[in-house]
C-alpha cells in the first residue's frame, strides 16, 4: 500500500469515525478513552437475564448450579475484579450526597438480610451480584464521563433490537401458559417487555434530542427511527401489559420534560387530541390487546397477583421490620399460588427487607427523582431520558418485582441511573468565581 493510499484510507476512516461519533472518545480531561463502561454493564445484564435453557423455579431457590449459573457467577467476578483492580484505592472519608447514601444504604440491607435469608445458596450470589453492581456503578460515576454513558445506552438498544431480529429469526420453544407471546431464546415475555420498554425509551430520547450537544455517538435519525420500530414492534408483540403502559407513561414524561415554555404546551394538547381520537378508533383493539383472551375472574385478579399480593400481606405481617430475607420471595409462594417473586416491586421488598429495606428504596427513588429536576437546563436531553427511564421502571414495577429485586436489567439500570445523575448533577453545579485578591498599586515616586 503506497503512501498516498495510506492517506486516503485514514481521510476515509476518519469522516466515517466523525459521523458515528467515534471521534468524540476523549473526555474533557483528554484522558483517552476505552469500552470498559458498556461492555461491564452490557456483561452483567446479559449474564442476569439472558436465559439460554429452561429451568424449573425450585431448582433456582435450591442452589443448584449448572454451567450457565457457574458462567453468570464468574461473569460477575470479572467485573468485580476489573474494578478493585483497576480503580481500587485505599478508601477516604468523603462527603457524599444524599443519592448516593441512599443508595448505599438501600444496597446494605438488602445484603444484610441475605445472612437470614430461608434459601441462603441463592441470596448469597444476589448480594454478592449486588455489590459488583454497585462497585460498578460508583466507578463509572467517578472515573467515567457522559459519553461513555451515552455509548452504553446506544449498545443496549443495538443489543436488545438485534435481540429482536434473532428472535424472530430462530424462534425457540417456551415454557409458558400463554403462547403467541414474543420472546426470544428463552427468556420470559415478561422480562423481555422490560428490556424492550427501556430500549424504546432510550430511542426516542435521542430521537427527540438528536440536534442537542452532548457527547457519544450520534447517528442519523433513520438509524433512531430503524431501532425505534424493532424495539417498538418487539415490546407490543410481547404482550406484556405493564411494559406496554409503563413505556407510554414514560414516554410522556420524557416528552414533558425535554419540551420547555409554549412549545410543551402546544404539543401537550396535540397529543391529548391526538390519544382521545386513537382511543375512540381503536378501542376494540386496545381491550383486545390488554385482554389477551383471558377470562373476566382471570383479569379481576391480574393474573393470580392479587392472591398473592393478599399472601404477601400476610408474610409481611409476621416480620414488619426486616423481612424474610434476600430472594425470600421466590420460594414463599412456589407451594402455595406456584409463582415465584412479588410481581410487585414494592411487595417484593416489604416482603424480602421489610419496612427498613421498603423505606430505604423509596427514599431512593425519591431522591434520585429530586436530583434529577434540580440538574440545570444545559444537560435537559439527558435528564429527559433519565426521568422517562425513571418513570418506566417504576410504572412496571407495579406489575413485575425486577425494580426492586437484586441483579436484573431494572435493578441495574436503576443504579446506572444513579450514577449518571451524579455525573449530570456534579457537571451542572455552578462553578465559584475565583476570589479576587486586592494589590495595592505601587505609588509611583514623584
Amino acid at each position: 500500500m503506497t503512501e498516498d493510499t495510506r492517506h486516503r484510507v485514514a481521510g476515509r476512516a476518519a469522516v466515517i469515525g466523525r459521523r458515528l461519533g467515534i471521534d468524540r472518545l476523549s473526555d474533557p480531561a483528554g484522558r483517552r478513552w476505552d469500552w470498559w463502561v458498556p461492555l461491564c454493564l452490557l456483561a452483567i445484564i446479559v449474564a442476569s437475564d439472558y436465559k439460554f435453557r429452561l429451568r424449573p423455579p425450585n431448582e433456582t431457590v435450591g442452589g443448584n448450579a449448572d454451567p450457565f449459573v457457574l458462567a453468570e457467577i464468574a461473569i460477575y467476578l470479572t467485573v468485580g475484579a476489573f474494578c478493585v483492580l483497576r480503580y481500587g484505592r485505599a478508601p477516604r472519608p468523603t462527603r457524599s450526597t444524599a443519592l448516593v447514601f441512599f443508595a448505599y444504604a438501600f444496597v446494605a440491607v438488602l445484603v444484610l438480610s441475605a445472612t437470614y435469608a430461608p434459601y441462603p445458596q441463592l441470596a448469597v450470589v444476589r448480594a454478592a451480584q449486588l455489590v459488583v453492581v454497585v462497585v460498578l456503578t460508583r466507578c463509572i460515576a467517578k472515573h467515567a464521563g457522559r459519553d461513555q454513558l451515552h455509548w452504553f445506552a446506544h449498545a443496549f438498544a443495538v443489543l436488545v433490537a438485534g435481540s429482536v431480529v434473532f428472535g424472530v429469526a430462530f424462534p425457540l420453544p417456551h415454557a409458558q401458559a400463554d403462547q403467541g407471546r414474543f420472546s426470544w431464546l428463552f427468556v420470559h415475555p415478561v422480562m423481555a417487555g422490560v428490556f424492550l420498554g427501556i430500549a424504546t425509551t432510550i430511542v426516542v430520547g435521542y430521537l427527540l434530542g438528536h440536534r442537542a450537544e452532548r457527547p457519544g455517538p450520534r447517528w442519523h435519525p433513520v438509524v433512531y427511527l430503524v431501532l425505534l420500530a424493532i424495539v417498538g414492534g418487539g415490546l407490543v408483540a410481547t404482550q406484556t401489559r405493564g411494559a406496554v403502559l409503563g413505556a407510554v407513561v414514560g414516554l410522556t414524561v420524557l416528552g414533558w420534560s425535554h419540551w420547555r415554555g409554549r412549545r410543551k404546551i402546544e404539543i401537550t394538547l396535540v397529543g391529548a387530541v391526538f390519544a382521545g381520537l386513537l382511543a375512540v378508533a381503536a378501542t376494540p383493539a386496545v381491550l383486545a390487546f390488554f385482554e389477551r383472551g383471558e377470562t373476566a375472574s382471570k383479569l379481576a385478579t391480574l393474573n393470580s397477583r392479587t392472591d398473592l399480593w393478599a399472601q404477601a400481606w400476610q408474610f409481611f405481617l409476621q416480620k414488619p421490620l426486616y423481612g424474610w430475607g434476600l430472594e425470600s420471595t421466590r420460594g414463599l409462594f412456589l407451594d402455595t399460588i406456584g409463582l415465584g417473586g412479588g410481581h410487585n416491586a414494592l411487595v417484593n421488598l416489604l416482603v424480602d427487607g421489610g419496612l427498613v429495606a421498603a423505606g430505604s428504596w423509596i427514599a431512593l427513588i425519591v431522591t434520585l427523582v429530586v436530583t434529577l429536576y434540580r440538574i440545570r437546563a444545559s444537560v435537559v436531553p439527558d435528564r429527559a431520558m433519565l426521568l422517562g427511564l425513571v418513570t418506566f421502571l417504576l410504572v412496571d414495577g407495579m406489575f413485575v418485582e425486577s425494580l426492586g429485586a437484586a441483579a436484573n436489567v431494572a435493578s441495574t439500570w436503576l443504579f446506572v441511573i444513579v450514577a449518571w445523575a451524579e455525573i449530570l448533577r456534579a457537571r451542572s453545579e455552578p462553578v465559584a468565581a475565583p476570589e479576587r485578591v486586592a494589590v495595592a498599586t505601587p505609588v509611583r515616586p514623584r
